[in-house]
């Protein structure tokens, strides 16, 4: 495979790029919360137009916290990927919803370039809260949704590897979904 599957920057001023606007974006949705809770007690209060002013300043904060974080996304997407063969994709760092975007373009990709296989890095979840990943299973699901033929940690722990034209069985998507959320589908 292209790089190691870990989470490092070959830059240091990526990572620090990154992180910097991953803060600038967890500041602007506290300005963001803290706007809109005013805003609910100014409406609460009858204070109708203060509500609204503040109301307003909390979607500019809003606003501006996607913003940061779209760049932190594209900083982290492209140091993960910038070695990478083209039927690998590295999702270290993203937003579920950055994830799910940037899975569905390489899709696209791959079709357009008749790759027949991809594989998707998403790690092993270690640094999402409680531990628990929150990629893996949405782009499983989101493989499942496309029905790609898809198989869990190959060709290591943390990667999906999935196959474009082959449509997978209904036991195998019972036998996928069960060792995805360790039970067995009542739909299949």
């Amino acid at each position: 495979m292209g790089q190691e599957l870990s989470h490092q920057f070959e830059s240091e001023s990526a990572e620090a790029t990154y992180q910097r606007y991953r803060k600038l974006a967890g500041d602007e949705a506290k300005l963001r919360n803290d706007c809109f809770s005013q805003s609910q007690s100014a409406f609460t209060s009858r204070q109708g137009l203060k509500a609204k002013e503040l109301s307003q300043k909390g979607k500019e904060h809003g606003k501006k916290m996607e913003q940061y974080n779209s760049k932190a996304a594209e900083v982290i997407f492209n140091e993960n990927n910038k070695n990478r063969p083209p039927n690998e994709l590295d999702l270290h760092g993203l937003y579920v919803k950055e994830a799910l975007l940037k899975t569905e373009l390489k899709i696209q990709y791959c079709k357009a370039k008749n790759i027949d296989n991809l594989t998707i890095i998403v790690g092993r979840g270690k640094h999402s809260s409680n531990g628990v990943a929150k990629l893996k299973p949405a782009i499983a699901e989101l493989m499942e949704k496309y029905q790609f033929h898809c198989i869990l940690d190959k060709p290591t722990v943390g990667c999906l590897y999935v196959e474009f034209g082959h449509k997978p069985t209904k036991e195998y998507l019972s036998s996928f979904l069960e060792t995805l959320f360790g039970e067995r589908c009542v739909i299949c």
